[in-house]
């Protein structure tokens, strides 16, 4: 890539999203991965997290950005570079190199910085309220200047904010440098500037161009909010919203599909009623089979003997009436 970006004008950048209550605005470490304890009224704790090191030029490269408020008053250029130091732009400057610098084409150049370490740098959210937003990275221990005042005139080292504003919605931010007493602002539009918790999508786009990101309190970090019509964890998926019942369902099952499982279903469970009939007249056919082995078992001689065994009883009936008569 190449060792020099230059933003001047107007760039895009915004985000939305919930509010958090409270947050501890300074970072504990300086790192290009800083990360904040996020506290929410009645709804417990959280963090917001970021990572700038895609931002990170490691050979001194730098981003330029252009003063434009007034070529006539303040025509000055300013060189930087993210969570590291960039090289002397011109051979005007007072350091080799430095985390940033204010230059213009007369050879003036001023450090708007000293190193990226704890007692130089410094990083802090955009708005504790809203830590999606973005968060502010601010170097210190620049070149001196003097301030001029009605009393008596002042002397203090220059800084520079970076404000990095979490930008995924193509809205317009100006990118004016703005100075007051010596400390110089920057805005900063940058997709990395949005929280690592809000999901990307196959091409790296936070929150798929398709939503934006924001902070959600109850579940005590960052996420998307999708457009109408997207949805998904990275508001990709476009149409009407899963359930996750729908979601696991086989793809294309649509009536037809659902029509030919109960058809199958019910199949089997004429099988198995077949089946269990079967084993039932079977059941019956071995009990037939038992009884008719036990009565003959009963009766060897067959009915027809049991009939002259009946005639045989009759006759001695007769035989008692008679002589008794």
């Amino acid at each position: 890539r190449v060792l020099s970006r230059i933003w001047s004008g107007v760039l895009s950048g915004d985000c939305g999203g919930g509010a958090a209550s409270a947050a501890l605005e300074v970072a504990a470490a300086i790192s290009c991965t800083p990360s904040f304890p996020v506290e929410f009224d009645g709804n417990g704790k959280g963090t917001v997290g970021f990572d700038l090191e895609s931002l990170h030029f490691r050979r001194f490269g730098s981003y330029t950005f252009r003063d434009v408020v007034s070529e006539a008053v303040r025509n000055y250029t300013y060189s930087l570079n993210i969570c590291g130091e960039t090289s002397a732009p011109i051979p005007e400057c007072p350091d080799k190199s430095a985390v940033a610098y204010q230059y213009d084409n007369r050879g003036e150049c001023f450090r708007l910085g000293s190193t990226f370490d704890d007692k130089h740098a410094a990083w802090s959210l955009l708005n504790p309220q809203y830590p999606h937003k973005g968060l502010k990275l601010k170097y210190m221990n620049g070149s001196t200047c003097t301030i001029q005042n009605d009393v008596e005139n002042t002397t203090k080292n220059r800084s520079l904010t970076i404000n990095l504003i979490c930008e995924n919605r193509n809205v317009e931010v100006s990118t004016l440098v703005e100075e007051v007493n010596c400390d110089y602002t920057i805005n900063f539009p940058t997709e990395y500037a949005c929280p690592r918790d809000c999901p990307r999508d196959g091409t790296g786009a936070v929150c798929g161009l398709h939503g934006f990101c924001g902070y959600d309190s109850d579940k005590g970090r960052a996420a998307c909010f999708c457009d109408t019509d997207w949805w998904g964890p990275s508001c990709s998926e476009q149409g009407e919203e899963q359930s996750t019942a729908e979601a696991a369902a086989p793809p294309g099952c649509d009536g037809v599909c659902v029509s030919l499982i109960f058809v199958f279903l019910l199949l089997i469970g004429l099988i198995v009623t077949a089946a269990f009939i079967l084993a039932r007249v079977r059941k019956m056919n071995e009990l037939n089979i038992r009884f008719a082995a036990l009565a003959e078992d009963l009766n060897p001689d067959g009915e027809e003997s049991f009939e002259l065994q009946d005639a045989a009883v009759d006759d001695i009936v007769h035989t008692d009436d008679e002589i008794n008569g």
